[in-house]
């Protein structure tokens, strides 16, 4: 008999399992169309693919209710009924799974606010349903729960921090709360039903489940009074227990509310339209903010014949989470200031609060040497600096000033005056405001700044034009001003627009290879014969003419592609080289991003071994600017390139940081000493001895030394009697010429070729 009277408890809960196909209808209607929502929405397909997950759910869902309705059980087995209990589990389960993703997707994958928040609007609805309408089987009420909150559990481990970690772990009481309450209700059923408990105690029972809800719930009937309560939804409307709500009408219970001051005049109105709509059926969800500052959440099931159920939640955490998102998402974190989108937003309308005839001044601000603070004193005292010039910013005397962090050092400053004088006189007062002296955290930091500046009438005001304006005037102050300031004019724009075709033309020009190289002769001191020769880019414009290598080098620095017209020079040098038949050598230019990897060392390499070349026929020359860039990284590249048997120089020596320490560490052959060493030395005896002492110093280092800027006999003179250096460069014995004409120098008897240089090509080259 006990057998019969558990599986008859069995088949009971299965019913009432089966029994809520209307309403597991209804929500499934409510999933489908509130994820569709969020598809027009984001435009995001994958919450089309969730709809249709919830489509082919229901209706995998009602066929096995259908075939449950149609089965006869008369002499069902307790494993047959435990096989229908799986399958209805299977079915929620997979909605409950849907619904979780659903929201790992839009909190955590996408991070999109009105996704994530209807999102676990969603889920939270269907969380209290599940409690309600399956707490007859535990393992459904377990395996639906874990299937929503996992996936939430999962979500807020993800996303880091204390809070999220905390939103995490309130997870798991949750859990256990819907469990406790499901396993209440589900005992005090089977106990009604064996008849082990009086109707009292299962009242209780349902009582204690139902008060133990973290919602408010309020049961309505068809005239909507309140039939059912709990202690929560009691509370959250300001009484001390469910039996002040219990059959009262809902604007007996709001005058209640009003009279115990719980809500003012104003919120009351507004809360009794919202709950009547509700009830009405014309929404299913509202929020609404109490007095004491909480954010609630109300969810509404209407029933035709039963009347309405309203689950109320406090939804303040998620409330105050989303509010500091939406902050994080439009406010720099470090300085409180606007970000870009949010200037973007307040710039756009800023020309409709102003008066017409005004000036709008837009000023791009950047901090000088920030880099420099954070590596001397460290990234706190940088960000600490960064928060103090932000504070002194918007101190700044100007009209209506709208304030914004851009970039790590860069700042964006729109402000309005009556003229442009005026708006001239406030961004002098601006610039003097925020330079200068900063005490920060006890250490005295001088700050510099530059500002480019647009100025434009109230009625042409365009924001993107003047920012790019201000732009401009900001790359002109870096480069040209002393008051580090400038402000936009049109031959700015005009200036960038013809820089912006040379790099287009430079790109072509290398891509093609139709950029050439000049060789000027290297001399030796005692017998005048041309010992090697410097490979030089040459290029010459379609319309513009020949183009200085001082413009156009620093060019291809800038567009990074200063190695690849390496690659050009060099595979050129060595073909013009492997035509002089070992007679001379070529030395070459490696700039700074040259010496970063190894690339180019396997491209000399390549180079060499194609043309047959011997290694010590070619020299590599570097600056002192080239090298303290990453010194580690250009030692490395050139102790390959030494080792491999090429000679590597130091060029302009004497110009750049610290030389002695390079000659010491690097693994150099060759000094070539900048040309001002030599342009006075034959009036200035102090020249003389300097450059006489770098030239010893080298000697006694083992490195062979040239002298460049050789341009005057006394000059070569002097040089051969007094200094001893073995080189010497310069238009004296030849400026930079084609590959041609070096093979016809090399022809020329000895005794001749300083003056077929001096006298021919020299004069033509000045």
């Amino acid at each position: 008999m006990r057998t019969e009277r558990n599986e008859s408890l069995e088949l009971i809960s299965l019913r009432t399992l089966y029994a809520n196909k209307d309403a597991v209808w209804r929500t499934a209607v409510v999933q489908i169309i509130a994820t569709l929502m969020i598809y027009i929405k984001t435009g995001h397909p994958i919450y089309a693919g969730f709809a249709l997950g919830f489509f082919f759910t229901i209706l995998a869902r009602t066929a096995n209710t259908t075939a449950f309705e149609q089965t006869d059980f008369s002499n069902a087995v307790p494993a047959n009924l435990k096989i229908w209990e799986w399958r209805y589990l299977a079915g929620a389960l997979t909605t409950c799974v849907l619904l979780g993703m659903l929201c790992f997707v839009s909190i955590y994958v996408l991070a999109d606010p009105s996704a994530a928040i209807t999102s676990v609007i969603i889920a939270v609805a269907s969380m209290v349903a599940l409690v309600t309408r399956n707490y007859v089987s535990p393992k459904v009420v377990i395996g639906m729960s874990i299937g929503i909150l996992a996936p939430l559990f999962v979500t807020f481990i993800l996303l880091g921090g204390f809070y999220n970690w905390l939103l995490a772990l309130l997870i798991l009481p949750y859990f256990g709360s819907n469990i406790g309450i499901a396993s209440n209700l589900r005992q005090s059923l089977f106990d009604a039903l064996s008849g082990k408990r009086q109707l009292g105690i299962v009242a209780n029972n349902f009582d204690a489940a139902l008060n133990g809800m973290p919602q408010g719930l309020l049961m309505f009937d068809s005239s909507q009074r309140i039939t059912v309560a709990n202690m929560r939804a009691a509370k959250m409307l300001g009484f001390d227990h469910p039996r002040q709500l219990q059959g009262r009408t809902l604007e007996t219970l709001l005058r209640l509310a009003q009279l115990r001051d719980y809500f003012p005049e104003n919120e009351l109105g507004a809360l009794r339209v919202k709950i009547r709509d509700l009830l009405a059926g014309s929404k299913q969800r509202d929020t609404f903010v109490s007095p004491t500052n909480r954010h609630y959440e109300f969810t509404a099931t209407p029933d035709p014949h039963h009347g309405t159920v309203l689950v109320m939640q406090d939804v303040t955490r998620r409330a105050d989470a989303e509010a500091q998102i939406n902050r994080m998402a439009r406010f720099d974190s470090l300085t409180g200031l606007p970000n870009r989108s949010q200037f973007a937003e307040i710039a756009n309308t800023y020309a409709s609060t102003v008066q017409l005839g005004t000036q709008i001044i837009l000023m791009v601000v950047d901090i000088d040497g920030l880099k420099r603070t954070n590596d001397t004193f460290g990234h706190r005292i940088g960000d600490d600096l960064l928060r103090a010039f932000a504070d002194r910013l918007a101190s700044v005397d100007a009209s209506h000033p709208v304030i914004s962090r851009f970039g790590s050092d860069e700042f964006v400053l729109l402000f309005s005056a009556a003229s442009h004088e005026e708006a001239m006189q406030c961004v002098e007062r601006i610039m003097a405001a925020i330079s200068g002296q900063y005490i920060v955290s006890g250490h005295e930091i001088m700050t510099g700044v530059h500002s480019g500046v647009a100025i434009a009438d109230v009625a042409k005001f365009d924001l993107a034009a003047m920012h790019m304006n201000a732009d401009l005037a900001l790359d002109v102050a870096k480069k040209k001003t002393q008051k580090k300031w400038a402000v936009f004019v049109d031959t700015m724009d005009h200036s960038f627009r013809s820089k912006q075709r040379l790099k287009a033309d430079l790109r072509r020009a290398i891509a093609e290879g139709t950029l050439s190289v000049a060789y000027q002769p290297i001399v030796n001191v005692r017998t005048l014969r041309m010992t090697s020769c410097e490979a030089l880019s040459r290029w010459h414009h379609p319309e513009f003419g020949s183009i200085s290598p001082a413009e156009f080098i620093p060019m291809a620095e800038e567009m990074g592609l200063i190695s690849e017209l390496t690659r050009s020079v060099i595979e050129r040098a060595v073909k013009d080289c492997s035509k002089w038949e070992s007679r001379i050598a070529v030395s070459v230019n490696l700039s700074s991003h040259d010496l970063q990897n190894m690339d180019m060392v396997n491209m000399i390499h390549s180079t060499l071994r194609q043309h047959d070349i011997e290694p010590h026929l070619l020299e590599v020359e570097v600056t002192e600017g080239a090298i303290i860039t990453d010194r580690e990284m250009t030692g490395t590249v050139l102790a390959e390139l030494k080792e491999y048997g090429i000679q590597v120089a130091i060029d302009d020596f004497g110009t750049g940081y610290s030389s002695l320490s390079y000659l010491k560490d690097l693994p150099v052959t060759k000094v070539k000493i900048d040309r001002s060493f030599i342009a006075d030395i034959a009036k200035e005896g102090r020249s003389l001895k300097l450059l006489r002492g770098i030239v010893q110093m080298s000697h006694e280092l083992g490195l062979s030394v040239t002298i460049e800027g050789l341009e005057t006999n006394e000059q070569s003179e002097l040089i051969k009697q007094w200094i001893g250096a073995e080189y010497v460069q310069g238009y004296l014995y030849g400026a930079a010429m084609s590959a041609d004409e070096i093979v016809k120098l090399l022809d020329i008897p000895m005794e001749q070729r300083l003056l077929a240089v001096a006298g021919d090509l020299a004069p033509s080259l000045h």
